[in-house]
């Protein structure tokens, strides 16, 4: 302990409450950055300083710093702009239930060379050779970078690594959007001779730091990838890398092959559905299986380890949710009901509003959370619970509980103008909020669609749209104006590979939410609304679009080389599957690695964490190779399952 807090001295991080110390900074020794980025660039915020690149001399003097003090009553000196961000982000936090603190910032040569001075005098040659960094080679002599805190109960928060999202890591995907890079990121020891730490981050300003963020880089990357890199036209920046790549994507799918494409889909799955052709009256079995089907996909997680408000779930808790299902109450024969979402709603496997978790610090996945319905999406209601509070549906790409509360019902005619718009718009942005005209805004998603009350643009440059609302439990709805512009589009996009990949990239950067929570979206979500907004409905869960592809090729008993042969013959747009997991392929770069784009959730980095392997929960979408680690052990490419597209060219 004691030279850990030598350590953290040296580093400019002190002892903020008793038992708290920082861990050790970028101050420490580390691998050896690789050569290749040779001399100092310097471009304002650019500025790259580390074990390779020096401060340049008299930098110190130009810098404008202001003294800021913490909540612990510690004093410090940060660059003025870099503060003023700072403050941005913590307020942003602050909203979101998380409380953050400069710990350390700018640390002059001068009070460096100091350091290393007296801690040679108390530990040795030995120690300052492998802990203390050289004077003029550390970016806190730049202003521009911060060690941060997190806060709870006026305690600071040290950064343990577990296999649950850390309050660092949700910080991480806010950075950007003030400016703010997290410098060390794990898995790029490599290349900036670092060890990943959650809590050194470096103002680079907003439009670099999301270039940064989006692309997956480090500063070295960005700044060694010159002007293409930095224009976000590389492979991991936009869709136009990959659609040059393409040429013969262009071509778009329609008439009879378009058909031809939905219709195999709903043969491969029963849980594709013609809505404009629903039946008004459906058997008690077709009911129950759909029911028992629900219940499956839920039980597929397993009850072990499942909570409810912290606490165990019994298998008497899972009965009583179960038997709100109200199956032993289906007539031979029932009456289809037909309503519309009023909102953005959630399906759910039971009839069940609590949210149920795998472990007890887990706060996010709710295993009860099937989809989330876009607004005005029509619905067959098959039955009622027992409880009257939930109804069970069928839609389009799927089957689950709703709560009544986010329905209206209607009668067929109406139901029909929704199910099968003459005019419609398609929302084709990743997501849009729109004002509703009395004071509420509803949040659309890729591929959601509403009827048109106008087949024309109005005149204030707008789409006037029907939106169905509940009052009083009646329909009554409303015209809402949608700007005209690049995030809506009149009817379906045409389908082609390369406009699957221009909308694939839409969601670059966009955050993960499990099922749609969060307003984000989870790796089968993100392909569904991909797809949808082409007009193709393809299931809501990943092990179900998987079973879907029918122009598929097995993966699970090939090596990496028969896994990489089978890819070579993939097109651009088609899904990888691996267990519970799919990912939209993009096409190979110049040396020929297979790249995808997907939601992913969360990533391993063996060496990274203080057991051995770092579980980091990136959540957003993002590009990759196939050799990122999906566990502890294995890559990602060794669980690739299955390949399987639908035959676009």
């Amino acid at each position: 302990m004691k030279k850990i807090l030598l350590a953290a001295l040296l580093s400019g991080a002190v002892c903020l409450q008793p038992g708290f110390y920082a861990a050790p900074c970028c101050c420490e020794a580390a691998e050896s950055v690789p050569s290749g980025i040779s001399g100092v660039r310097e471009a304002g915020n650019l500025l790259l300083v580390n074990k390779n690149n020096k401060l340049p001399d008299g930098y110190e003097e130009m810098i404008d710093l202001v003294t800021a003090r913490n909540s612990f009553g510690k004093e410090l000196q940060v660059e003025r702009e870099t503060y003023r961000h700072f403050l941005a982000l913590r307020e942003d936090l602050l909203q979101r239930g998380i409380q953050i603190e400069l710990e350390s910032a700018y640390r002059s040569v001068a009070r460096q060379r100091e350091l290393i001075e007296e801690l040679r005098q108390t530990e040795g040659d030995e120690y300052v050779e492998k802990y203390a960094a050289v004077p003029g080679y550390s970016e806190h002599h730049t202003g521009l970078a911060l060690d941060i805190t997190i806060v709870s109960e006026g305690q600071a928060m040290y950064d343990v690594y577990g296999t649950w999202e850390t309050p660092y890591q949700k910080m991480h995907r806010r950075l950007a959007e003030h400016g703010f890079i997290l410098r060390y990121p794990p898995g790029k020891t490599a290349i900036t001779g670092y060890d990943y730490e959650s809590w050194h981050c470096r103002y680079v300003g907003r439009e670099a730091a999301r270039k940064i963020f989006l692309q997956g880089l480090t500063l070295e990357e960005y700044l060694a990838g010159g002007r293409e890199t930095q224009d976000m036209q590389g492979k991991y920046g936009s869709a136009e890398y990959w659609t040059r790549r393409n040429p013969a994507g262009e071509k778009e799918i329609e008439g009879k092959a378009f058909d031809t494409i939905r219709k195999e889909l709903r043969r491969q799955s029963s849980l594709l559905t013609d809505m404009a052709s629903y039946p008004a009256e459906v058997t008690g079995e077709h009911i129950r299986e759909k029911m028992e089907l629900s219940r499956e996909f839920f039980l597929w997680f397993g009850l072990d380890n499942m909570y409810e408000k912290g606490v165990p779930l019994t298998r008497e808790r899972c009965r009583q949710a179960e038997d709100n299902c109200n199956m032993d109450s289906l007539p031979p024969r029932q009456a289809v009901g037909f309503a519309l979402t009023t909102c953005r709603a959630n399906l759910r496997f039971l009839p069940e509003g609590e949210k149920w978790y795998k472990g007890q610090h887990e706060p996010r996945y709710d295993l009860l959370q099937s989809l989330t319905l876009y607004p005005a999406e029509p619905l067959a209601v098959l039955a009622e619970s027992r409880d009257k509070k939930y109804c069970f549906v069928e839609l389009r790409n799927y089957i689950g509980w709703v709560d009544k509360k986010e329905i209206v019902f209607v009668d067929h005619d109406k139901w029909m103008e929704y199910a099968a718009p003459k005019d419609f718009l398609v929302f084709t942005g990743d997501k849009q909020r729109i004002d509703t005209g009395d004071g509420t805004a509803l949040l659309f998603q890729m591929g959601a669609r509403l009827p048109l009350k106008q087949s024309k643009i109005q005149k204030d440059g707008t789409w006037l749209a029907v939106m169905p609302a509940a009052v009083e439990g009646k329909l009554q709805e409303k015209l809402i104006s949608i700007p005209a512009d690049e995030r809506v589009h009149k009817g379906w996009l045409p389908l082609s590979e390369n406009n699957l990949l221009r909308q694939s990239f839409r969601f670059l950067g966009e955050f993960y939410g499990w099922c749609g929570l969060e307003e984000g979206v989870d790796c089968a979500s993100f392909t569904a609304a991909v797809y949808r907004s082409f007009g193709v409905d393809i299931p809501g869960d990943a092990v179900e679009q998987r079973h879907a592809m029918w122009a598929a090729e097995n993966l699970a008993d090939l090596g990496r080389e028969g896994k990489l042969a089978v890819l070579a013959k993939c097109r651009p747009g088609d899904l990888i599957f691996s267990e519970g997991h799919v990912m939209l392929y993009l096409g190979r770069d110049n040396k020929g690695e297979p790249y995808v784009i997907h939601a992913s959730s969360s990533k391993w980095f063996p060496g990274e964490g203080d057991d051995g392997a770092l579980k980091y929960y990136t959540r957003r979408v993002t590009v990759d190779d196939l050799w990122w680690h999906s566990g502890r052990n294995g890559r990602c490419i060794d669980g690739l399952i299955l390949a399987g597209g639908m035959n676009l060219q």
